[in-house]
């Protein structure tokens, strides 16, 4: 028997300005991993990754599948209750899919890692 498939991990750092870079293991192509930064460039804080999280699972619930929940640099679509699309809004990237059960965990990857590193920048 075939041993199942390794779920993906998502992680992200901040590079030297201060912007996200997302990265997939097992690795994915390229325009994927440009798709998931660019959304997630549109999150500019943990509350507000929070925030849209809270969004996208209570519109899950809701609809099912067949609606939007965008950020100003990348559009998602819930296209079915297994696939969720991303969608480029401004010549970034190419329109793509991933299995919304990755999408939602590398939501989740992407809170405590927002989370984390605002716990570990002084406020202002």
């Amino acid at each position: 028997m075939a041993s199942p498939a390794r779920p993906a991990v998502w992680t992200f750092t901040l590079d030297e300005d201060d912007d996200w870079v997302a990265a997939r293991e097992p690795a994915e192509d390229e325009n994927l991993r440009l798709a998931v930064e660019t959304l997630v460039m549109g999150i500019a804080s943990a509350g507000a990754a929070e925030t849209y999280l809270a969004a996208w699972c209570a519109d899950s619930r809701r609809w099912g599948s067949g609606f939007s929940l965008s950020t100003m640099s990348a559009g998602v679509e819930r296209v079915s209750a297994g696939t969720v699309g991303l969608v480029d809004l401004h010549g970034q990237f190419e329109d793509c899919e991933l299995a919304a059960e990755e999408f939602e965990a590398m939501l989740r990857d992407y809170v405590a890692t927002a989370r984390a590193a605002e716990g570990k920048t002084p406020g202002p």
